[in-house]
């Protein structure tokens, strides 16, 4: 909707400055008639446009969960813009017929005018799908029937709407382009796709699949393609005479039973007094009925906003029923959060929906052994509901807030499809007993045994999605995930029954399946390939992937590059949407196959590596270690389980450890590889990719959304100007550049948003967001290494900085900026702004210089600042030495012995530090008098590394915000924010906060609300 929107109001706009531009045409004292009729028709083309958006917003609004309020403000807006066009139109046509009454040389306006616009960019195409026939004819008659335009032309528009290596394209082509061929290739694409017979086949087909179609749908969106095909076939003429008698009984036979029963009693009333036909009368009942529920709908929506109270309505026809308590009553309040008390409480309800005895639905005996489609052929004919298993209403209706404790969804167990009873079908040689089974589902998993999984790129067209996908050769066929198919538009090519043999010699009964071809690569795209797959509502349960530990280094040392990670920076599903059987896997199968020490042994294939077998060690050791240390600075950033994660500090388990130990050093050893001193005298590194940038989308169209809403929002406080001088000032540093247009490659696109801080040397800076990215691609940071962790030398500087008696701290100046970008990075940070001339035009640019919000940055940094300080000359080395362990990113943190030493300090720091075109400024010192080029600022009070430094009693302390008021309640919300926002990293103040972490963890034993007061 929020693209929807976008687009209209710039419809919007382009509406408002055509209409300006008429109306001062038309005021004008020379009128000339061709420039006020080429305006008229630009408007009238923006109008159009403009009215299909509304409608298509306004039945969102409708589908969507909108009041009344909302819906008739958004329609009278809609109104104003027509009311503008109809006045203007009428203004138009009193100017130009009232010129015409006095004798000018304006031509009459008159509403016969030519209707006929000829295709400026691109004409619509047909493929030879027959269904697209009428709708392709229909506009391109418009051109076939222009006197004006001579038939080579109409040839060549003709070429131009035929797709691309379609069947009609083919059959165009091989006529010689003359006007005398013209008619002739016309006249066969009619006898071959616009023959009439063949139309009518086609749409009675249509029709015959609703009929046995076995997907119900809603009864408005039954009406909607009923009518669809009804249309169609009125365009050919074959509803109002000898096929009307053939076409009723089909459209009857598509609608639901209890639909049919009442058309068939109230028929009688209707027939006969129109003048229509059945079908004519039984489309109108239907879109009667149509109507009345949209109403109720609405209705319902109105009236159930407000909060809803435990009051249950009962109705007319219910009886009373014994009041039963059982185990299940006990577990169901435990799952809804319920007191104890309440727990305890008898509870009223209806006799068993399966068996009608006097237990709850959801405990009954009776169906533990039937399968999920038996359960729900009982519900469907009781007219029960699939989440409570109460009568006379549906799911989507449900108030209910059961849910299920193995799938987590809103239904009970019972019906759960993970249930292994509910994954039996129908046995072949038994009546009753089903069995429904799936390869690889298994409920009995060992945590350590992995298969062939790997992650593969679905392809249809433009549109691409990354799956994880799995190799079993004990299936004879390849099977696809539904939901993925549909996601991809992928089209069945035709539907097969299949008889599944299963473990134990089952046999299960014949089921059809839809047959779809796919295309599919693996991560780098380097090799494709299509396959012939079975549709499959699930695959199989949870498959693990392969965790952390130290088999990833012996992986490497083979050469092996495995996706399926837990780990991996690809955003995919955990679920297995793709599985590749026996027909196609010995093609993909490479036949190079490596045993490992890790017990597993390495498949490759043309997707990917696989590796499958039982994993030594998979479970490495945690030893238990305390600390101290644990605090936040960004409470809206952090996760709750923060509170007690030692990771945050870099504090870890072993195997994690040596695994992040040789991440960094590969990391270190491609830094001191790419590391170099560009023309400008300006260190110039290269961005540190962890995997292959290849799977990094462009992600332009989240940037471009980004820049909208920025815009919107720097306007509204004023502070556009401010922002865009800010790229202005980057630009003419060399900071950022102008791409040319018409520039190609792999590139990617960073969304920014402004940063306000008043009183800072910078009031307003952009800060770039490399964490975004489209749904199941990875983000920028995703694909870079982060480093080490630099929060661990917290503790040491801060200790190091109170050591000796005099301390003192600077920063380095715009520190990121200082450091260019090696050229074959910069296009993967691009980023997108306003033209300064004019705010409408959007301009192209990238980045120089290293970005800040890069997860990279930070290291970049310090190693650039280590590599640098080691290459100081000797007669400077001891400064040297104490910057090495001085620096936490761009903040300088240290202490002296003496005010001399002090001086000399900050002039040889100076010194060296400028020569790598980084300055040091902003020093402060406990010795305020005797600061050499010193902050001037009065103010005591200096932030340290998260803490505040008190210069004038040399003392450091917590920031501690005032939180808890008199007036305001406490609340689980309050101490959970109290807990996080004392920044402490070396840990004196752990006796004090140590009791909100336990008053939070006691609100959970209590199971209060987030917003509820604390007892």
């Amino acid at each position: 909707m929020d693209a929807l929107k976008q687009k209209r109001s710039i419809l919007r706009s382009a509406f408002t400055r055509s209409g300006n531009n008429l109306e001062a045409l038309l005021a004008a004292t020379q009128l000339k008639a061709s420039d006020i009729e080429i305006n008229f028709e630009q408007i009238s083309e923006r109008f159009k446009q403009l009215k299909e958006c509304d409608t298509k917003l306004l039945e969102l609004l409708q589908k969507e969960n909108c009041t009344s309020d909302e819906y008739e403000k958004e329609y009278t807006t809609c109104e104003s813009y027509e009311d503008k066009f109809i006045a203007l139109k009428i203004k138009v046509k009193n100017v130009l017929a009232g010129n015409a009454k006095k004798g000018t040389d304006l031509p009459h306006y008159t509403e016969t005018a030519s209707k006929c616009k000829l295709p400026e960019i691109q004409l619509p195409t047909f493929d030879g799908n027959p269904r697209e026939w009428l709708n392709f004819w229909t506009q391109f008659q418009k051109i076939h029937e222009e006197a004006s335009i001579d038939d080579r032309d109409k040839y060549q528009y003709l070429i131009q709407s035929t797709a691309p290596g379609s069947p009609p394209r083919e059959i165009v082509e091989s006529f010689p382009a003359t006007a005398e061929n013209y008619k002739k290739a016309v006249e066969y694409l009619k006898e071959r796709f616009g023959k009439e017979s063949v139309l009518v086949q086609v749409y009675i087909r249509d029709l015959l699949q609703l009929v046995i179609s076995k997907n119900k749908c809603e009864l408005s969106t039954l009406y909607d393609k009923l009518q669809t095909r009804i249309r169609s076939l009125d365009s050919l003429g074959l509803t109002k005479d000898k096929y009307a008698d053939i076409l009723f009984p089909l459209v009857e036979s598509t609608l639901p039973v209890d639909i049919v029963k009442m058309w068939d009693r109230q028929r009688h009333l209707v027939q006969d007094t129109q003048g229509k036909s059945d079908l004519d009368l039984l489309m109108d009942f239907v879109k009667n009925e149509v109507d009345s529920e949209f109403r109720v709908k609405i209705s319902r929506e109105i009236f159930n906003t407000g909060k809803i109270t435990n009051k249950k309505s009962v109705s007319q026809y219910s009886e009373s029923k014994p009041v039963v308590s059982t185990a299940c009553e006990l577990l169901t309040a435990n799952d809804n959060n319920k007191s104890t008390e309440n727990i305890r409480k008898f509870k009223k309800f209806d006799a068993c929906i399966f068996c009608d005895k006097s237990h709850a639905s959801e405990s009954c005996n009776e169906v533990s052994n039937m399968n999920l489609d038996c359960k729900k052929d009982i519900l469907k004919k009781k007219k029960a509901c699939f989440v409570c298993l109460k009568r006379f209403h549906r799911a989507n209706q449900c108030k209910s807030g059961h849910k299920c404790h193995i799938c987590k969804k809103r239904h009970f167990v019972i019906l759960c499809p993970d249930l292994p009873s509910n994954k039996l079908d129908k046995l072949s040689n038994g009546e009753n007993d089903e069995t429904k089974t799936s390869t690889l589902n298994s409920h009995v998993q060992l945590s350590d045994v992995y298969l062939q999984t790997l992650i593969v790129r679905l392809c249809n067209g433009k549109k691409e999605m990354f799956i994880r996908a799995i190799y079993d050769t004990g299936s004879m066929k390849s099977y696809i995930s539904s939901d993925v198919a549909q996601s991809m538009n992928y089209e069945p090519m035709s539907e097969v029954n299949l008889k599944q043999s299963l473990f134990g010699a089952i046999e299960t009964d014949e089921v059809s399946y839809k047959n779809y071809v796919i295309e599919l690569s693996n991560v780098d795209n380097s090799y494709k390939c299509k396959l012939e797959v079975l549709g499959q509502n699930r695959i199989c349960s949870e498959i693990k992937q392969i965790p952390s530990g130290p088999w990833l280094k012996e992986f490497k040392m083979h050469g092996i590059k495995l996706t399926d990670l837990e780990n991996s920076t690809l955003k995919v599903d955990k679920e297995i949407k793709l599985l590749i059987g026996a027909d196609v896997a010995g093609k993909l199968f490479t036949g190079k196959i490596i045993p490992l020490k890790s017990n597993l042994t390495a498949v490759h294939t043309r997707l990917g590596w696989t590796v499958l077998g039982k994993l030594f060690g998979s479970e490495p050791s945690v030893e238990s270690k305390h600390s101290l240390i644990i605090s936040s600075l960004l409470t809206q950033t952090q996760c709750i389980s923060d509170l007690w994660s030692l990771d945050v500090l870099g504090i870890t388990g072993s195997a994690h450890r040596q695994t992040a130990k040789e991440l960094e050093e590969e990391t270190t050893k491609y830094f001191n590889e790419t590391l170099c001193v560009n023309a400008e005298g300006r260190y110039e590194v290269a961005l540190p990719w962890v995997v292959n940038n290849s799977s990094l989308p462009e992600n332009k169209k989240l940037a471009d959304k980004s820049l909208l809403n920025t815009k919107r929002k720097l306007m509204t406080s004023g502070k556009l100007e401010a922002y865009g001088e800010v790229f202005d000032n980057w630009l003419s540093l060399g900071i950022i550049e102008k791409i040319p247009q018409g520039e190609t490659g792999r590139v990617h696109y960073l969304p920014h948003r402004p940063v306000i801080k008043e009183g800072s040397t910078t009031n307003i800076r952009p800060v770039f967001n490399a964490s975004s990215h489209a749904l199941g691609f990875p983000s920028l940071n995703d694909c870079l290494s982060t480093g080490p962790n630099l929060i661990e030398i917290i503790p040491t500087i801060l200790n190091r900085f109170r050591r000796n008696y005099v301390g003192v701290t600077s920063d380095i100046e715009k520190a990121f900026l200082q450091i260019s970008i090696r050229e074959n990075d910069r296009d993967y940070l691009r980023f997108l702004w306003l033209r300064k001339d004019d705010l409408e035009q959007v301009e192209e640019f990238k980045h120089r210089r290293v970005v800040f919000g890069l997860t990279c940055s930070p290291y970049l940094l310090a190693a650039t600042l280590q590599c640098h300080l080691n290459r100081v000359q000797e007669n400077l080395s001891c400064t040297s030495e104490i910057l090495k362990t001085a620096f936490y990113v761009d903040n300088c943190v240290t202490s002296l012995d003496s005010e001399l030493e002090m001086r000399k300090f900050i002039l040889e720091s100076q010194i060296i530090m400028s020569s790598g075109n980084f300055n040091l400024r902003g020093w402060k010192s406990n010795l305020h008098s005797v600061v050499p080029n010193g902050d001037t600022s009065t103010d005591e009070n200096v932030s340290v590394l998260g803490l505040v430094w008190h210069t004038d009693t040399d003392t450091l302390s917590c920031k501690v915000e005032q939180t808890v008021t008199l007036e305001k309640p406490i609340t689980k919300r309050l101490v959970l924010a109290i807990a996080h926002q004392i920044f402490d990293p070396i840990g004196f103040t752990t006796p004090v906060m140590l009791i909100p972490k336990l008053i939070l963890q006691e609100t959970w034993n209590l199971k209060l609300k987030w917003d509820d007061t604390l007892p």
